[in-house]
């Protein structure tokens, strides 16, 4: 009887040790929704992940803001809910505040330049991510940000006294508010839809790709063409997640982030300037700001820079990102 229980047992552990290792999924929250340009990204790397480890590896994705807000997510993450997101310059700020100096107003006008901002800047700043338990995957972003109004905005006498959505606990835009004298209405990204159709909001800024994923542009007239700041973003991983999967593992999710994350700059960036004909088509009016006053308009946001100093990031980064892009406008 001792024999065969040892026999059976024998072959139990044989089988066991025969099967392949049940898959890992990273839980990856994302705010965009189905269907949207990141959502299409992160699902293509899903794939790549899932055959080139055999099935062990893959990525649960939660889109849609179904996981909250980006400090809901941020929060979920830190307590092992949720083990990565994607995230704008706001929830990344959450995580080491220096990021956002990448996003200031009016500091770049062109890919180019952000390109040459970011390449000095992220080799900076990823220390302070793993610092405070986070390793950045790869830097992304969601483009150009423009204002999406329901009166037209071509000054900056017209911003003042404009109630419009800020997002809520966000410093960079509390202050950039401040400095125009638009009134801010603090709200998550899940109550903006209900406050532009209820009229709470005037406004509203977003890159045009986000608007359109969001619906925003459904409830604004007008949207104005003029860069105001080139919204960064990421995709970042606790560190306590990326180091529980195994090495081969590790090194897969790591080597194959830089290609997606790349991917979404990429693809991001087409799909924001397809966006505006799209909206156009849709009915609403460009209006433009002329050169002149966008002029006075960085002028006026330079007070914003500096005010951030020492609150999100030191006079040095502030610096090197204003040299950055200084040198590749420069250059032209």
């Amino acid at each position: 009887m001792i024999k065969r229980l040892a026999l059976v047992l024998s072959l139990a552990m044989l089988f066991l040790s025969a099967r392949p290792a049940q898959a890992e999924d990273i839980k990856l929250a994302i705010l965009a929704p189905e269907g949207s340009t990141w959502f299409k990204v992160m699902s293509a790397w899903d794939k790549e992940l899932r055959e080139k480890s055999s099935g062990r590896l893959g990525l649960k994705i939660y889109a849609g803001g179904v996981m909250g807000d980006e400090k809901d997510v941020v929060r979920k993450m830190r307590i092992g809910q949720i083990n990565a997101a994607g995230l704008t310059g706001l929830g990344l700020g959450r995580i080491n505040p220096e990021v956002r100096v990448m996003e200031l107003p009016m500091l770049v006008s062109s890919y180019d330049e952000a390109d040459a901002v970011a390449n000095r800047i992220w080799p900076k700043i990823e220390p302070g991510f793993e610092k405070n338990g986070f390793v950045v995957l790869g830097p992304a972003e969601t483009g150009f940000v423009n204002i999406f109004s329901n009166k037209p905005i071509t000054s900056r006498a017209d911003m003042k006294g404009m109630k419009m959505w800020a997002w809520e606990g966000d410093p960079l835009v509390e202050t950039m508010y401040g400095v125009f004298n638009i009134v801010p209405i603090p709200l998550p990204v899940t109550d903006v839809m209900t406050s532009l159709q209820t009229k709470l909001i005037d406004a509203v800024y977003a890159p045009p790709l986000g608007a359109i994923a969001l619906q925003w542009f459904t409830h604004t007239k007008y949207l104005t063409d003029m860069k105001l700041a080139d919204s960064t973003g990421g995709i970042v991983i606790t560190k306590k997640a990326l180091d529980a999967l195994q090495p081969a593992d590790r090194e897969l999710l790591k080597s194959t982030a830089k290609k997606y994350a790349k991917m979404l700059i990429d693809q991001t960036r087409a799909d924001n300037e397809k966006s505006y004909a799209t909206l156009a088509k849709a009915g609403l009016t460009t209006v433009k700001v002329s050169p002149e006053e966008q002029e006075l308009i960085r002028t006026t946001s330079k007070d914003v820079w500096t005010k951030l100093v020492g609150k999100l990031y030191s006079k040095e980064l502030l610096d090197e990102a204003v040299a950055a892009a200084a040198e590749k406008r420069g250059a032209k």
